[in-house]
């Protein structure tokens, strides 16, 4: 991790990062056209089974509140859990999101998510491993409230599939917002934001900055009247994750800032 740490603060991280958005191209079993690449990721996205879980969002609906309300409750009790947690769901989000079996392109990836959300999972897995969150919530300020307002926003998922607004709470246990990367994310970041600095920096890193890769990617719903919905859906995914991805280098700065001023003896 420390490895990854040192390479998330080199230029040549972002250019991978922006080289991979174009190089990782879908790949689809027949039909595969350099022309229709957003047509393929499309296709994959609208039709990927977490779209289609049906009966067993309830589950995931209610295990995901189970966690939060356990994390909430008992803290660094069940650190490990909630850690294991939140990297088998990046894990899931990888699969479930981002493969698909179409009459028009067979089997397909959208392959630059499915890596990206990969990277995710693998460093909420090291964390699991080797902990460093400490989920005391010593860090719960008035200043982060928008970032709790946006994150339920987006968890709750007050629309239909439709597009039209739905408030009623309970709703929310027939939705499938906790098995979507661009609808937890948000709720992940403002539990570690609320619990700085005695946060894994790089786990924290990583997850904002992919978060607001997929966030400026949907930012483009908002020019298509139909998916307007999907871009206001996605407002809490980019300005938490872009707010956590700065605020993520400044505390490394800080930190070298304060080991220079009191440099060990």
């Amino acid at each position: 991790m420390e490895k990854l740490e040192k390479a998330s603060t080199k230029w040549w991280f972002f250019v991978i990062l922006l080289t991979a958005q174009s190089v990782l191209l879908p790949i689809v079993s027949r039909n595969f056209d350099p022309k229709n690449i957003q047509q393929m990721v499309y296709t994959t996205l609208s039709h990927a089974p977490q779209g289609h879980l049906g009966r067993l969002n309830i589950f995931f609906q209610s295990l995901s509140l189970l966690m939060f309300v356990l994390l909430f409750v008992f803290k660094n009790k069940v650190r490990t859990l909630f850690n294991g947690y939140v990297a088998l769901s990046y894990f899931a989000f990888a699969f479930i999101q981002n493969m698909a079996v179409t009459e028009r392109y067979g089997f397909s990836i959208v392959t630059v998510n499915l890596v990206m959300f990969l990277l995710v999972a693998y460093v909420w897995i090291r964390e699991t491993l080797k902990p460093e969150n400490n989920y005391d919530f010593n860090n719960l300020r008035w200043k982060y409230t928008w970032m709790i307002v946006l994150a339920l926003f987006a968890y709750l998922c007050p629309f239909t599939s439709q597009g039209t607004f739905d408030g009623n709470p309970l709703h929310f246990f027939y939705k499938n917002s906790v098995t979507a990367f661009c609808l937890t994310t948000p709720a992940f970041l403002t539990i570690l934001t609320l619990n700085i600095p005695k946060i894994n920096i790089v786990t924290y890193r990583i997850t904002a900055i992919i978060g607001t890769i997929m966030g400026i990617y949907n930012m483009f719903n908002f020019l298509n009247p139909h998916t307007v919905y999907v871009g206001i859906m996605h407002i809490p995914l980019l300005t938490i994750s872009l707010y956590c991805t700065i605020l993520s280098y400044r505390l490394t700065s800080k930190q070298k800032q304060t080991e220079s001023e009191h440099p060990l003896l």
